[in-house]
């Protein structure tokens, strides 16, 4: 418990430098953090058989690399979900990338999304993005994965003219204290994750306030604002 703690309250800050930290355009982090690094060969062909990007975003982006909120890094970077890692070079270069050890201590700003490798009781080891920290124990998160579908081949001719399809797929989860609650971002049944006794008031809420769940989880934030009120 002590541990999840200070994770989320690690968390926290972190969220907080975002929107108050000037960015250092130099190498300020220690080397010794980056001794786990290990370089990769990218090969450009890798997805030449499939449909679809492994990538949030195929194109390095720049991002800033966090350590406990207090030191940072610039780099070129992108978010591999399909093998679950996180991509980064010193220059806009794929063939210079390497892995970033996943390790809950680092912070990722890619573009405007947030991300940290959590491993927690209630949530599956993975790359998490930080939507939304209401406080030091309370965040919304999203969980990104990619899977690979492959087709059924019916015959030979089929065999060389279908490809195998990356599936993208998303899951909400409410981090509240210590316990991981999975939302769906919808109207009606994002209520349903929470206790019986607040349902009603949240229902009511929704429905008074005109309260819209799209792709920018602005619903599912409006949402938890509310229950952690009552």
């Amino acid at each position: 418990m002590n541990k999840i703690v200070v994770l989320i309250i690690s968390l926290f800050l972190s969220n907080l430098l975002f929107a108050q930290y000037t960015r250092n355009g130099g190498n300020s982090l220690n080397p010794v953090y980056f001794q786990k690094l290990n370089a990769i060969t990218i090969t450009q062909n890798e997805s030449r058989d499939l449909i679809g990007s492994p990538f949030i975003e195929e194109a390095l982006q720049k991002g800033t690399l966090f350590l406990s909120g207090t030191d940072t890094q610039d780099f070129f970077m992108r978010y591999n979900v399909l093998e679950q890692r996180v991509e980064f070079s010193d220059n806009n270069d794929v063939t210079t990338l390497k892995i970033l050890p996943k390790e809950d201590r680092f912070v990722i700003q890619i573009d405007d999304k947030i991300y940290q490798y959590l491993s927690l009781e209630d949530l599956e080891p993975n790359y998490y993005e930080i939507i939304k920290t209401f406080d030091e124990n309370t965040l919304l998160l999203v969980r990104h994965t990619k899977n690979i579908i492959k087709v059924e081949q019916k015959n030979s001719y089929t065999r060389n003219i279908q490809k195998a399809r990356i599936l993208s797929k998303v899951k909400i989860f409410f981090l509240n204290q210590d316990k991981a609650i999975e939302l769906d971002n919808h109207k009606k049944r994002s209520i349903k994750a929470f206790p019986e006794s607040t349902q009603p008031q949240l229902k009511t809420y929704i429905k008074k306030n005109k309260i819209k769940f799209n792709d920018d989880y602005k619903g599912l934030i409006a949402l938890i604002n509310k229950y952690i009120t009552l």
